[in-house]
């Protein structure tokens, strides 16, 4: 009898669920970590262990203690678990990313200069570490800019700030969402922002879906409210497949899902913005890539980390995707509907993600949302009436 292979799951949050889910079904044995003992990951796995997974000390000493010898590790759609992730893998010897290529995967500085190195095509950047040196980067990259922490995500600590205009509130926020106490200054470019959702295995990069980004008003385009399914014509798409297998090549990616982002501007050039080494979170891994080409991502990633060759993507035409969020509203979630039996809609999933009686703020990042709603169809015109139709039934009382 084979024995069983064993998958640490780097968090086990809703977004990481439908990935501990996925390795169960193809036959794994997971341990799954988690610094909240009620997230919903847990009760799923075959071994839970509530710790904080941003430290990997704590988590390493928790993994003895089960006596249990682990196969592979990965942090399935979260930031967060990403170093832990890589410093359990170089402990046990497992495979996929190490620490110094995860560094190049989660520091927007260190992809910034390895980027630069390869010639690849980006905005001028600076990284700045105090106050003193906030001046002279503004100063040599010009205009518009936005500041972003180094090694956040989900638009925490992002703001734009145009010429002549206060800087030192952008700035404390960033640098206070940065673990590494570290911004990066950027020239701002105007452009449709694309994402892009990839496959890595054994160094062969496969481009599962690419997106177009709407954002949230007032927000000065840093938080999205709706993902579709890019319109882009032949050249263009193959420039954009291009660049992306270029820039995880250039961190020394070989294994793993791919969350990139790009800008494309009026002229058709192409910036790199930044990329992770995981699934996107929000339904882009787990809704929009099978939505769109069929692919279970969350299962070749379970079965890669654990050293087994997966299922590779089929080279199929791609469906057209719609993934709409609704954005939170400060005040008090006192009701919600449009999420029962009778509202739904082929070919569309929709679920609220907060809670009655949460408290909300306006929306500022990523995380402030109060649904969303994931439609698939032939063409983008059926995507978006399908959207359009199920957001028609969702209401919400805010308070």
């Amino acid at each position: 009898m084979m024995r069983s292979h064993w998958l640490v799951a780097v968090g086990a949050g809703r977004w990481q669920l439908p990935g501990i889910q996925a390795a169960r079904l193809a036959g794994l044995k997971v341990i799954a970590v988690d610094g909240h003992s009620r997230a919903e990951g847990l009760s799923q796995a075959d071994e839970s262990l509530v710790v904080d997974i941003r430290n990997a000390s704590a988590v390493i000493d928790a993994i003895v203690g089960t006596g249990i010898s682990p196969d592979g590790a990965i942090a399935f759609c979260n930031e967060a678990g990403m170093t832990t992730a890589a410093t359990v893998r170089e402990r046990f010897g497992l495979p996929c990313a190490g620490i110094e290529t995860t560094k190049a995967l989660t520091n927007k500085g260190v992809q910034r200069a390895r980027w630069a190195e390869a010639k690849l095509p980006g905005p001028k950047w600076r990284v700045v570490r105090s106050k003193a040196e906030v001046t002279a980067a503004l100063g040599e990259i010009g205009g518009t800019v936005i500041f972003k922490p180094v090694d956040s995500a989900g638009s925490r600590g992002v703001s734009v700030i145009g010429p002549g205009d206060d800087w030192e509130t952008a700035y404390s926020d960033s640098k206070m969402n940065s673990l590494a106490g570290e911004v990066i200054i950027e020239a701002f470019i105007v452009g449709v922002e694309l994402t892009v959702e990839t496959f890595t295995h054994r160094g062969e990069t496969h481009v599962l879906a690419v997106t177009t980004k709407k954002k949230v008003p007032g927000t000065h385009g840093t938080v999205a409210s709706e993902l579709e399914s890019a319109q882009l014509d032949a050249d263009t798409r193959s420039r954009v497949d291009s660049v992306v297998i270029q820039a995880l090549a250039a961190l020394a990616y070989t294994d793993g899902p791919g969350h990139t982002e790009l800008l494309l501007t009026g002229d058709r050039e192409i910036f790199l913005v930044e990329t992770a080494g995981r699934g996107g979170g929000f339904m882009v891994a787990d809704g929009i890539v099978p939505f769109s080409c069929g692919f279970n991502l969350a299962r070749a990633c379970a079965l890669q980390a654990v050293g087994l060759d997966p299922e590779l993507p089929l080279a199929v035409p791609n469906r057209a995707v719609v993934l709409r969020f609704i954005p939170s509203r400060k005040g008090t979630v006192k009701s919600f509907r449009g999420f029962g039996a009778d509202d739904e809609i082929a070919g569309v999933i929709s679920e609220p993600i907060v809670t009655l009686g949460q408290e909300l703020g306006k929306a500022s990042c990523d995380g402030d949302r109060m649904a969303f709603i994931l439609a698939g169809a032939n063409s983008i015109s059926e995507a978006r009436r399908k959207a359009d139709l199920r957001e028609q039934r969702i209401e919400f009382t805010i308070e």
